[in-house]
């Protein structure tokens, strides 16, 4: 007997009240699974699509006021996302406005020469991600830490991929995603315009199955460490973790613990690794967005890292078996508080946090996700913590170092 076919309109539209702002805000994107045979294609799609036609596009969007427009690439966990926003004053029509982001859409055709010169450009901007040793520290922990799932992908893409795509390979791609692709729209403005912004929905017919849809698991492996070389005057040291997202409060317990572990000038290792012990010149703890990692990353002297390592994961055992004081919990949740109470003030922080509360399948609203932050208990914090396990030691440095580290 076959199972019931689960679907939803392949275009959904999101009406964001933004009546207090001058401006209306308009962000389309393609939500694409991640995946490393079209990753590079859909980055140097974003490339493309802003040059095709780019003379005109720019004289439209001053004649609508001085309209500023993006065609870029986001990563959102294990979700790539071809975004095209619009940031218009009240006083352009939306219909002209639509009409706009409608023609860098539809692009009928792309120029070979457009499509090689945009490679190129990509193919540099990638090899130059190494000059930043941050960021390639970065994404390099996070690749090995997620390695083997498709959360570990660059939606950047890669310089190697570029060759095996032409022009008419390119296009063909974006043919398929206009025809086929999940398509969600975030509008932040006056509610007058609503019936205009659903009419962008025409455009997007179809259902897509859900029924296809496919999780992606991680597979532990263990803690590992791995170290790299490069010309640097300190090294950059990074740790690893899995963590068990498993419902909305444990998001909300987890925040709390990243802000208490290594997310402020108050955090554990902030206060133990910089302040008490000297041993580093910056660190911090971070959440990956909609991923099951945890990272911290510092910059260090070489050969303080192995008794920097062990100080860090000496502060998560911390966390986990000694309960911080009331007064720290207390500024925590105030300072995570002030940062979403700010949402109301700012039309892209708006998009992008229901933008990721929809690709949750949650869709909650900020309120709704500050009561459950105020709702957390120390207890909570703790049994995130108990959820991290290590799975890499990265280390950047200029020389090699001891391998049995943190």
């Amino acid at each position: 007997m076959t199972g019931m076919k689960n679907y939803m309109p392949r275009c959904r539209i999101f009406l964001l009240d933004g009546k207090k702002f001058r401006t209306n805000l308009l962000v389309l994107f393609f939500d694409l699974p991640l995946k490393r045979k079209t990753a590079t294609k859909t980055a140097l799609l974003a490339e493309v699509l802003k040059k095709t036609n780019r003379r005109k596009a720019v004289k439209q969007a001053e004649e609508l006021y001085g309209a500023i427009w993006d065609i870029s690439v986001v990563k959102k966990g294990d979700r790539q996302l071809l975004l095209f926003s619009l940031e218009s004053l009240k006083t352009v029509d939306m219909t002209d406005a639509i009409a706009f982001l409608r023609e860098r859409l539809l692009q009928s055709h792309f120029e070979e020469t457009t499509v090689e010169r945009q490679k190129e450009i990509l193919r540099r901007k990638l090899e130059s991600l190494q000059d930043d040793k941050r960021v390639y520290a970065r994404k390099r922990v996070s690749e090995e830490t997620a390695e083997g799932t498709d959360y570990a992908l660059c939606a950047d893409g890669y310089a190697e991929d570029l060759d095996e795509i032409s022009c008419r390979s390119l296009f063909s791609w974006y043919q398929h995603m206009l025809e086929q692709a999940e398509v969600k729209i975030f509008f932040c403005g006056d509610s007058e315009e609503r019936e205009k912004i659903l009419s962008l929905r025409k455009d997007f017919l179809g259902n897509v199955d859900l029924n296809e849809k496919k999780e992606t698991k991680h597979q532990k492996k263990g803690p590992r460490f791995l170290q790299e070389q490069a010309e640097m005057e300190q090294a950059r040291l990074c740790l690893g973790f899995s963590v068990d997202v498993e419902n909305g409060h444990r998001k909300a317990a987890l925040l709390l613990m990243n802000h208490i572990l290594g997310g402020s000038a108050d955090s554990l290792l902030f206060q133990n690794i910089r302040e008490e012990q000297g041993l580093c010149y910056d660190v911090r703890s971070f959440l990956e967005p909609l991923s099951p990692y945890f990272f911290v990353e510092m910059g260090i002297q070489k050969e303080d890292v192995k008794k920097a390592g062990k100080l860090v994961l000496s502060c998560v055992e911390e966390l986990k078996k000694r309960a911080v004081s009331e007064e720290k919990l207390k500024q925590a949740k105030e300072n995570i508080l002030r940062n979403y109470d700010s949402l109301a003030d700012d039309p892209w922080a708006m998009v992008d946090f229901f933008a990721e509360q929809v690709l949750q399948n949650r869709e909650l609203t900020a309120e709704k996700f500050l009561r459950q932050i105020e709702r957390v208990e120390m207890e909570d914090i703790q049994q995130a913590a108990k959820h991290l396990e290590l799975q890499v030691v990265y280390l950047l440095s200029k020389e090699e170092a001891e391998s049995d580290g943190a």
